[in-house]
């Protein structure tokens, strides 16, 4: 099942799986998924790995709505010729190690501390909480009609020194000018 849904998330990025009508544990099942594959959509710049072989930290700060699924999904992978390791963090700062973090709802009060610790820093920002990427995340999972759909901010990936590449930014609802 983690193969197939792999599959389908590396070609459509997702966007068409069915959200609502899916019970949490499917739904976390696709949104690991994408989160996984969203590093195959953005470019870090060469300052933010250690060597030309050096993992890729995919991390989930606060509570784990994945469990097991997201090390299923990584397992054995590569993006861009790095090797995919899985952490869990409990603190902001454990996340100047990570490439990508989803920041899970537990963490919903310590979002604007998290974001000052990762202000200009090459971390990919994710989470599903409402508002997140208003509130200075980079991309967001929500859902409509049906399905998980993708929110990103393009400022915030230039703060970070990070790009998102053009399939990422076609398939995404972009927030623009969201401070004015």
């Amino acid at each position: 099942m983690f193969k197939k849904l792999f599959s389908v998330a590396s070609l459509t990025l997702g966007l068409a799986f069915p959200a609502l009508a899916l019970d949490a544990a499917k739904e976390y099942e696709i949104k690991a998924a994408f989160f996984f594959n969203l590093g195959k959509f953005v470019t870090w710049p060469d300052r933010s790995f250690k060597s030309a072989d050096a993992p890729l930290y995919i991390c989930v700060l606060g509570n784990d709505p994945f469990g097991e699924r997201l090390d299923v999904i990584t397992a054995n992978q590569t993006i861009f010729g790095h090797p995919v390791a899985v952490r869990r963090i409990t603190k902001a700062t454990e996340a100047l190690g990570c490439h990508s973090v989803f920041i899970s709802d537990s963490e919903q009060l310590r979002v604007p501390a998290i974001f000052a610790t990762l202000k200009n820093q090459p971390v990919l920002t994710v989470s599903d909480m409402d508002n997140f990427v208003v509130q200075g995340g980079m991309v967001q999972f929500f859902p409509r009609d049906n399905k998980i759909r993708l929110m990103l901010d393009p400022e915030t990936f230039s703060d970070a020194s990070l790009k998102a590449g053009s399939r990422l930014m076609q398939l995404a609802q972009s927030v623009k000018n969201k401070n004015q």
